[in-house]
C-alpha cells in the first residue's frame, strides 16, 4: 500500500503539467478511434453480444478545476459481463470532498497490451450537481478518460486514470474538470 501512496503522490504532483495540455476531446476521440480500430472486437465486427468478465472499482482521485487542485473525489464504478463489439457497458458515481455528485452510464473499450497490462479507453454520459464544488455550466456533462492498467492477480487490477467532464459545448459556460485517480478494481468471477 505505501508504494501506491508513493506512486499517487508522486503522479500528483505531475497533474500540474497534465492540467496545463489542451485535452478537451483529445480523450473522447481516442476512445471512438480505439472502437473503430480495436484489432478484436472493433465496430467492424459489428455490435457481436460477447461475455466479458464484470468488474466492480474504486477510485481514489485528485481533482483539478482551470488548472488547479481544488480538491478530491471518491468514486466506484460497475462494469457489466457483456459487451457490444468492443463497447462494454459501465455505470459510474462519484463524489468530491466539496459534496459534488456525479451519476453516469456509458462504456468502456479495454485493450489487452499483455499478459498483465491494458489500456481502458472510457466514454460517459452522466449528471452532475456542484454542490460546493465547482459550477461547469450546467448538469449533463460527458465523461471521458483513459487508464493504463495492470492485473495483480488473476481477480485483482490497478490503474491510474486520466479523465476529463464537460459539457461538450452545451453549455455557454463549459469550463471543464479533470481528475487524476487511483483505481482498484475486482473482477466478479462466477465461482
Amino acid at each position: 500500500m505505501v508504494f501506491f501512496f508513493v506512486l499517487y503522490t508522486t503522479i500528483i504532483s505531475g497533474m500540474s503539467w497534465i492540467g496545463r495540455q489542451n485535452l478537451n476531446g483529445i480523450i473522447a476521440a481516442a476512445f471512438w478511434t480505439s472502437v473503430i480500430l480495436t484489432p478484436s472486437g472493433s465496430l467492424s465486427d459489428k455490435f457481436e453480444i460477447r461475455e466479458r468478465i464484470p468488474q466492480r472499482s474504486f477510485h481514489v482521485s485528485n481533482v483539478q478545476f482551470q488548472k488547479e487542485d481544488v480538491g478530491s473525489e471518491f468514486g466506484v464504478s460497475y462494469s457489466t459481463g457483456q459487451s457490444y463489439g468492443p463497447l462494454q457497458p459501465v455505470f459510474y458515481a462519484s463524489l468530491t470532498d466539496e459534496k459534488a455528485a456525479w451519476v453516469g452510464a456509458g462504456f468502456t473499450n479495454t485493450v489487452s497490451m499483455n499478459e498483465d497490462w491494458y489500456l481502458a479507453l472510457t466514454f460517459i454520459p452522466g449528471v452532475y450537481h456542484a454542490g460546493n464544488d465547482e459550477d461547469l455550466g450546467g448538469w449533463l456533462m460527458f465523461r471521458s478518460g483513459i487508464e493504463v492498467g495492470y492485473s495483480i492477480t488473476e481477480d485483482w487490477q490497478v490503474g491510474l486514470v486520466y479523465d476529463h467532464r464537460s459539457s461538450g459545448d452545451l453549455w455557454l459556460y463549459n469550463p471543464g474538470m479533470e481528475t487524476l485517480q487511483i483505481k482498484i478494481g475486482r473482477l466478479l468471477r462466477a465461482n
